[in-house]
């Protein structure tokens, strides 16, 4: 990281949660990156494990705040964003490893006009399981997918002016999952979002099977949860209850899709994790419709 005392321009902000098994690995890759620029490294911390003692102990250039209960990643992310010092903020989860250019890259997209860059998402720990994880979650965002404006990006790797950010209002805290789909969906009403897919990181996967059963699950009940508040792409299958029964057959048309055209190179693999993605998907799509049939 440049040692440089003055202001940063980028403000990197993650946000954590038990995350002792993936933190050192994350801030190697951010405190490391080739830039010629000053940044400051933001961790907003609710861990119950070692997290905070690994970073304290092999990291002191990285400001911790460590909160005292559970937060949701949106609310963490809005904390970081409130310290930060720099124009520019950085986005990246806990469970990511950047690229060497990573913040490199992203100013310079950023310096083309946009306000809002996100980038592509590689898979950290390839297996059974994680694959499956990898495929359902990321699917829009491979490297293979072409750049171009979006309407969507994952706050995993994504980054702003600070002053945009401010004027969509943050992160919803109230949100577990979907925090960044609302967020995308604000931003988009008066910027424009790009989508760089040369701009890389890797995500750590689930590897257990009841961790990716439940994370799918909860990634569905919150998606219901979002579209019963604001008009989303969707929004139909939250209107009507009956047609969310269609759901797992839609997503699967859609990611199979996106492997077909943008990465036919895991084509083989895909077939092979059939089974175990639409397990995934049926267990969102559960969530989802659980969600949908209580009162809003």
């Amino acid at each position: 990281m440049n040692p440089e005392t003055k202001k940063p321009l980028v403000s990197v902000i993650i946000p954590s949660y038990n995350s002792q098994f993936y933190i050192a690995r994350c801030l190697h890759s951010i405190i490391n990156q080739h830039t010629t620029f000053s940044y400051e490294v933001i961790v907003v911390d609710s861990s119950k494990d070692d997290t905070p003692i690994i970073i304290k102990h092999n990291f002191p250039s990285v400001q911790l705040i460590s909160l005292k209960s559970q937060t949701f990643p949106g609310a963490a992310r809005d904390i970081g964003v409130k310290e930060s010092q720099g124009e520019i903020i950085a986005f990246i989860d806990s469970g990511c490893i950047a690229s060497q250019d990573w913040l490199e890259k992203g100013i310079q997209t950023l310096h083309q006009g946009y306000s809002f860059v996100g980038g592509a998402v590689k898979n950290a720990n390839p297996g059974i399981i994680s694959t499956a994880d990898y495929i359902i979650a990321f699917s829009e965002l491979f490297p293979t997918m072409p750049s171009k404006k979006v309407s969507f990006m994952a706050t995993c790797n994504f980054m702003c002016m600070k002053e945009a950010f401010k004027k969509v209002g943050g992160f919803d805290p109230s949100l577990l999952a979907g925090e960044d789909t609302l967020f995308c969906y604000l931003a988009a009403q008066n910027f424009s979002l790009y989508f760089n897919n040369s701009l890389l990181v890797s995500h750590h996967n689930r590897v257990r099977f009841t961790k990716y059963m439940n994370h799918q699950y909860n990634f569905g009940k919150y998606a219901s949860r979002l579209r019963k508040k604001v008009k989303l792409p969707g929004n139909i299958f939250a209107k009507y209850p009956f047609l969310a029964l269609f759901i797992p057959g839609v997503r699967f048309v859609r990611i199979s899709l996106r492997m077909i055209r943008w990465n036919y190179k895991m084509l083989p693999q895909f077939i092979l994790l059939t089974p175990l993605i639409l397990v995934g998907i049926f267990s969102w799509s559960w969530g989802f419709i659980r969600e949908n049939l209580q009162k809003k």
